[in-house]
């Protein structure tokens, strides 16, 4: 063999190489070991009273996910018992165990207060609590925006509070490859148009809607949601009571998911139940409502 036909056989070699490496690599980012593009997930704050007297866990909670055929679940940061290894580990394997995806981390918080050293802690915890998501393999990160205690300033100086904390956490959320997203949730969230001015201050390709279907005023709920739907990286599948054929009593849950349909969204469609009543039927009811308008 010459030595053109040698150099060609190793660029040949090295090119097989190359493509297995980046194989292996796109193989192992998070991102592809987050299941289907839209699938059904479920809040573990539908399960609040099971929770709260011990009848689930973090480790427990997800064989009734597998039991009741719901695809991916998202923690409530306020029954984290630990961020430490040893337990993230914990969940990590019970969600593996279960075929379930752990789509996102639910954090309360107020980055909109006057207290600018709560404020700071708080970004620090937040930060803290990004990394934990990561390492969980989750795809979002809800951070609560609070507000400043006046309406009148929620608007102005509590939505430049949010967009300076959020820009603050952008380069984390780049670096974790995860989505940063707002609830709207009263305070600064409580209007999709505060919420839009977040996230066009910020960088909609990280930050985006966590889109609550049902946390708006009646009289302006569908108008609302349609602002925020292009903007979606997570949802909220509220629901709190059913008619006897199993619709939602209030809502029109066929034109929410319309909605999200027109607007290509991509991921989890997750429900929370927040009714009265036994709280595993209402995560039943809403599954089956969610399905009846949406084949995942």
């Amino acid at each position: 063999m010459g030595i053109l036909g040698y150099r060609s056989s190793i660029l040949a070699v090295g090119m097989v190489f190359i493509m297995a490496m980046a194989t292996i690599v796109f193989r192992e980012d998070p991102a592809e070991a987050r299941g289907p593009k839209v699938f059904l997930a479920c809040e573990t704050y539908s399960l609040r009273d099971y929770i709260a007297q011990g009848k689930y866990d973090y480790i427990s909670v997800m064989k009734l996910m597998k039991e009741l055929g719901i695809k991916g679940i998202a923690l409530n940061d306020i029954w984290m018992k630990s961020y430490d290894k040893p337990y993230l580990d914990k969940i990590k394997r019970a969600a593996k165990d279960n075929g379930v995806i752990i789509v996102g981390l639910i954090c309360d918080g107020n980055l909109a207060a006057d207290n600018e050293p709560a404020r700071r802690k708080q970004i620090e915890q937040d930060a803290m609590k990004m990394r934990a998501a990561a390492y969980l393999g989750a795809r979002i990160v809800r951070l609560n925006i609070g507000g400043t205690g006046d309406p009148a300033r929620d608007g102005t100086v509590g939505v430049e509070r949010a967009i300076a904390a959020f820009n603050e956490l952008l380069a984390l959320a780049k670096e974790l490859k995860l989505k940063l997203t707002i609830e709207n949730h009263g305070g600064v969230s409580a209007k999709a148009d505060y919420i839009l001015r977040i996230i066009q201050g910020t960088d909609p390709k990280y930050v985006g809607a966590c889109l609550d279907f049902k946390n708006w005023p009646n009289e302006v709920i569908y108008e609302e949601n349609a602002k925020l739907a292009p903007y979606a990286y997570h949802v909220h599948a509220k629901t709190h009571s059913f008619t006897p054929e199993g619709e939602e009593t209030v809502v029109d849950y066929g034109r929410f998911l319309k909605m999200l349909k027109d607007a290509k969204y991509r991921g989890a469609i997750s429900i929370e139940f927040e009714g009265p009543g036994d709280q595993i039927e209402g995560v039943k009811k809403t599954r089956d409502l969610i399905l009846k308008y949406w084949k995942m």
